[in-house]
Formats: C-alpha cells, structure tokens, sequence
C-alpha cells in the first residue's frame, strides 16, 4: 500500500524537487533547472495515470499524491523567493490557501470533493499548466511583466479552486 508504483513515483518527486533546487544552486544552469522542474511536474501526471490504469488507487495514495503536490508547490514558491525570483509574498498567500484547504478537507474521504472546479481533471490539468508556467517563466524570463501577471493568474486561480472546499464545509468550521 504506501510501496505501489504511483506511491513510488510521489516519493520521488519530492526527492527530484529537492534535488532540482541543489542542482541549480549549486551549479546555476537555467536549463538543467527548466528540465528538472518539467520531471517534476509531469510525474504529478504519471502517478495519477498509473494509478487509474493499473486500478493501484487508494485512499493513501490519494492523499499522498495531494501532499507531494503541496510540498512540491511550496517547495517552489519558496525557493524562488529565496532567490529573489518572487516576492515572498506569493509564498505566503499560496501557503495560508494550502493550509486552510487542507485543514478544512483533513477528514473528507474524497480529497479533492465533488466540485468541478477543485476536482475535475481539467481544472487539475489546467492548473497544473499554469504552476508549471509559472515556474518555467520564473526559470527562463525572471523579473519580467510576463512572469509577474502569469503568477497572479496562477493565485487567483488557486484561490479560485478554494471556494468549494470553503463553501461545502462551512458548517464544519
């Protein structure tokens, strides 16, 4: 249960984030960072995709695919506050968003809800783009107007996705 293929392939995008960081400060290469951070993001959607296919889906594993998106994600925003690539601002904001989701869904069988747009897979697809824009904005064009408006598109639509979680359970609260 915690050792199946799409666990595995979790455990290791933590591990390839942290390493992906390392690498770039150690040895400053943009590209080997873009590349390493497109790794990252794209095993988001291969543990779900063998899980599904293979019928390896569980509760855990559903909950663990969940934190390694929020350790890799604010993993990111940190570091590119650290660098001086992002206000630490953003951080925050996206930090207080993940621990006022995660607090209120803690107990919800389904961790994503029933909302279209917290769980359908396009809104988690499209979603998914727009961390991995940012990100790959933030690597490639740092400090620049496009890497600005693509990271305030990234939060609204984060905070977006929020309100259902929000909505459903206010009497929880």
């Amino acid at each position: 249960m915690f050792f199946t293929i799409p666990n595995l392939i979790s455990y290791f995008r933590i591990v390839l984030c942290l390493f992906a960081f390392y690498n770039f400060y150690q040895n400053h290469n943009q590209w080997q960072f873009f590349y390493l951070t497109i790794a990252v993001i794209l095993s988001d959607a291969l543990d779900g995709f063998i899980a599904r296919t293979f019928k390896m889906e569980s509760d855990f594993g559903a909950k663990l695919d969940i934190w390694a998106d929020r350790f890799v994600e604010l993993a990111y925003w940190l570091f590119f506050a650290l660098i001086g690539l992002c206000s630490y601002w953003f951080f925050a904001l996206f930090l207080i968003r993940g621990l006022v989701v995660d607090f209120i869904s803690r107990k919800n069988s389904k961790p994503l809800g029933d909302s279209w747009l917290r769980s359908s897979r396009f809104m988690r697809g499209f979603y998914g783009f727009l961390k991995l824009t940012s990100f790959v904005v933030l690597i490639l064009i740092p400090n620049s107007i496009y890497s600005f408006w693509v990271l305030v598109l990234t939060l609204v639509v984060c905070y977006l996705r929020a309100i259902p979680v929000i909505w459903q359970n206010q009497d929880n609260m």
